[in-house]
């Protein structure tokens, strides 16, 4: 994992992709299962979020995937297969397994908004300690 990063306990889920999208009718209910954990497992795993890969940025077995996911390793390559021939999921040179839309989703309306809120901050501080501020 990067220095500096922690990852954190917790995921955002698109309810209306979630129950209305095409997981829906490509995967079967536990296929389903098994792409929700997948979602939650590229957080805690490896260097970078939205990947499921080691802290080298390499992929790791589908067996030890199959195995922290609680799923029969059929069920886990069947998700693999079907969501990359969506374009949901993709597997670099390396072997990572990266969950493609996982950036979008993760991003919030806090997350938009703070660039804005950095610039008011650096804003009040220069007018607190007496430097010119630009317009």
């Amino acid at each position: 994992m990067p220095r500096g990063r922690k990852p954190r306990t917790w995921v955002k889920m698109d309810c209306n992709g979630l129950l209305r999208g095409s997981i829906n009718y490509l995967l079967e209910l536990d296929g389903q299962a098994v792409w929700v954990k997948m979602i939650a497992f590229s957080e805690v795993c490896g260097g970078r979020p939205g990947f499921i890969e080691d802290n080298n940025e390499s992929g790791l077995p589908h067996e030890y995937i199959a195995q922290e996911l609680h799923c029969p390793l059929e069920t886990l390559d069947c998700v693999i297969k079907v969501m990359k021939e969506d374009g949901a999921l993709s597997i670099n040179g390396t072997g990572s397994i990266e969950l493609v839309n996982y950036k979008h989703y993760q991003f919030s309306e806090y997350d938009r908004q703070k660039p804005y809120r950095e610039a008011k901050k650096k804003d009040y501080e220069n007018q607190k300690y007496g430097h010119m501020v630009k317009k």
